[in-house]
């Protein structure tokens, strides 16, 4: 029979700190973000990684909530993590297990996963894609933390729960040398900058990063969808006012005006080029046309 060793630290959920007794200890993920992708996240306005958060936050609750009440879950996302979940021959063994060296360093494993008497550790991702390398570092750093905690037990598998929307995936993640977690832990406890023996991958002839690519992925499907349904209402309310003989509406900050339809006269550029080419050149002017870029999102790949 498998039992965890409950850590002595406090997690505080509202400002997401940990406590021995009187002394903070530091989280992984901003010792990761400083150590090894200092600037993931520099292009990306703040109020996109705050939604960010609180949609990943929101998702993890509900998951968390699938494995510690059983109850049908609240949402797509936790509906296929409990899919994902089963569907791969594993229990939910602890979910937020809270893991820690006792002296610098504490963080909370999303899952903790049991089959055939083996322990996996699993971290609930909601970005456009996975950065694997990334979370091959987070949850390295997880099993070295969870096995110094635990020393009977040995992590198995490592895995990325990628949730987005109605689509999921359960993908494998390489473990880094332990050898290399402690020297990365070393540094940033005496404030050195950890330089591995391997680069980290980067993409060749990579423009921008790619979390930037995701972020103008997000933005650009929050505008269409946004788009979208400011048409259904305009709509609606242009319906209402035509029904009902409104030509202006006012409600303090929100003031509409109608317009009936009605018939305009146009001129027919092409058809006057065609007809008279020579008198068109004459009355053409010239002029400089700002730069621009045409942003295309592409249907996601099966």
């Amino acid at each position: 029979m498998i039992e965890l060793v409950k850590s002595s630290v406090v997690f505080n959920e509202e400002d997401h700190t940990y406590f021995l007794g009187d002394k903070q200890l530091q989280g992984i993920t901003g010792m990761i973000s400083r150590q090894l992708f200092p600037d993931k996240y520099k292009d990306i306005p703040d109020f996109v990684l705050k939604k960010a958060a609180e949609k990943g936050s929101r998702i993890h609750a509900q998951c968390q909530f699938v494995d510690s009440t059983g109850f049908t879950p609240e949402s797509v996302e936790a509906e296929n993590y409990l899919r994902e979940r089963t569907n791969a021959g594993y229990k939910a063994f602890a979910n937020e297990y809270t893991v820690s060296d006792n002296e610098y360093f504490a963080s909370n494993i999303d899952c903790v996963w049991e089959k055939d008497n083996r322990i996996s550790l699993g971290d609930i991702k909601t970005t456009y894609n996975l950065d694997k390398e990334y979370l091959s570092w987070q949850l390295s750093i997880y099993a070295y933390l969870f096995e110094m905690q635990n020393p009977l037990i040995k992590v198995d598998k490592l895995f990325g729960i990628w949730l987005r929307g109605d689509k999921s995936e359960l993908i494998p993640i390489e473990r880094k040398q332990d050898d290399e977690v402690r020297k990365l832990l070393e540094c940033e406890i005496n404030g050195e900058m950890y330089r591995s023996n391997t680069l980290i991958p980067v993409a060749e002839n990579q423009l921008i990063s790619a979390q930037l690519v995701n972020t103008i992925i997000d933005i650009e499907e929050q505008a269409s969808y946004i788009s979208d349904v400011q048409k259904e209402f305009r709509e609606k309310l242009k319906i209402a006012m035509r029904e009902n003989n409104v030509v202006t509406f006012d409600s303090g900050r929100l003031r509409v005006s109608y317009t009936p339809a009605s018939q305009s006269n146009s001129f027919d550029t092409k058809k006057f080029q065609a007809e008279h080419s020579e008198l068109y050149a004459k009355y053409l002017k010239k002029a400089t046309k700002a730069d621009s870029i045409r942003v295309t999102i592409r249907e996601e790949k099966e």
